[in-house]
């Protein structure tokens, strides 16, 4: 049985409800954030919690649970389910609705949900990603808010299209980042990708940086689609994607339509220093 915490309680899935009258529901007033576990292991907890803070602070919702309050709700929320590879999505909406149907009644509500991490497709490594390209220009991109409109209408048309994914273009042409991911180009031996006010600053994202910043050089901006045939390879990234291959956009392949050797450097690169990361720390330390 898997658990779950949703207002207040520890529920099982069959059991997790949230009130129709849920700021969060009626009007998608809420923000989220969600940490890998390896092995019941958070990675990352802090930099999650960080965000998610950020993210209600943007658009001012308060967060009803403090650091401590939330860390000791994950210790729990952990042990109550097996120590498998799974994630924790922090869920954060407006709570009950008051005046007019949307302002707040009183506090927001704070869940968490528990996932077992379901393998992605192993094509997406050994032959790449396919995606297609979506305009649209999105208010707050950085903030990880709960209404994902366009996430889903990007991916209805990635489906209809048979192809993995969606990026977003902007009104200048310009990509930005997948439906739930970021995304790199090589180009001419530099790695390029959006800047940080114009994306989800993942936390994948940041310590890929890092990582890159070692090896490579890098120039932040987004890319143009005039440039896609021009680039040697790319990759999306997110916490559960790591870094996978992306060798084709709408019509135009990326380099020789292949998943690239920079590209499996990266990836291999990441992986070290999740292993490092588990390595040097105990597991009282990725909680506190």
């Amino acid at each position: 049985m898997i658990y779950h915490f949703i207002d207040g309680a520890f529920v099982s899935e069959q059991e997790a409800a949230i009130s129709p009258f849920d700021l969060g529901l009626l009007r998608g007033y809420g923000v989220f954030d969600y940490v890998q576990l390896y092995k019941g292991k958070p990675f990352h907890l802090d930099a999650h919690l960080d965000r998610l803070r950020w993210s209600a602070e943007q658009i001012e919702l308060s967060l009803p649970k403090s650091r401590e309050e939330i860390k000791e709700l994950v210790t729990q929320l952990i042990n109550k389910n097996q120590p498998i590879d799974a994630g924790i999505r922090f869920l954060v909406t407006g709570g009950m609705c008051g005046r007019e149907f949307l302002l707040p009644a009183n506090q927001s509500t704070f869940s968490m949900l528990f996932h077992p991490t379901k393998p992605q497709p192993e094509r997406y490594y050994t032959e790449g990603m396919h995606a297609v390209t979506f305009q649209i220009e999105r208010a707050n991109p950085c903030v990880k808010a709960t209404n994902y409109t366009h996430a889903i209408m990007a991916m209805k048309k990635a489906a209809k299209s048979a192809v993995d994914d969606a990026i977003y273009l902007n009104s200048a042409e310009e990509l930005l980042e997948a439906t739930t991911s970021n995304l790199f180009f090589l180009k001419e031996g530099k790695w390029i990708t959006a800047t940080d006010d114009q994306v989800v600053n993942g936390v994948t994202r940041g310590i890929l940086l890092k990582l890159i910043g070692a090896h490579y050089p890098i120039e932040f901006r987004a890319l143009s689609m005039e440039e896609i045939e021009t680039c040697d390879e790319a990759f999306l990234s997110s916490s559960v994607k790591d870094a996978v291959p992306l060798v084709q956009i709408d019509h135009m392949k990326i380099g020789n339509g292949l998943p690239g050797i920079h590209t499996a450097k990266i990836r291999t690169l990441y992986h070290h220093y999740i292993n490092n990361y588990f390595s040097q720390r105990n597991e009282m330390a990725l909680i506190n």
